[in-house]
């Protein structure tokens, strides 16, 4: 029912395209990247200084 208000084309970014085309190897490669950026930003946050504020 009411199908035509919803569009059913998918949207092609070239991260969806990525995903696609690319080697598994090369999604592994991203994967890493991802996870390593990731570990640090945790990392970082984890070290951080706990402060709090009272009104």
């Amino acid at each position: 029912m009411f199908n035509f208000l919803v569009s059913n084309k998918k949207k092609d970014t070239e991260f969806s395209r990525f995903f696609r085309e690319a080697s598994s190897s090369e999604k592994k490669k991203v994967f890493r990247e991802v996870i390593r950026k990731a570990t640090e930003d945790q990392r970082r946050i984890l070290n951080k200084p706990i402060t709090t504020k009272t009104a």
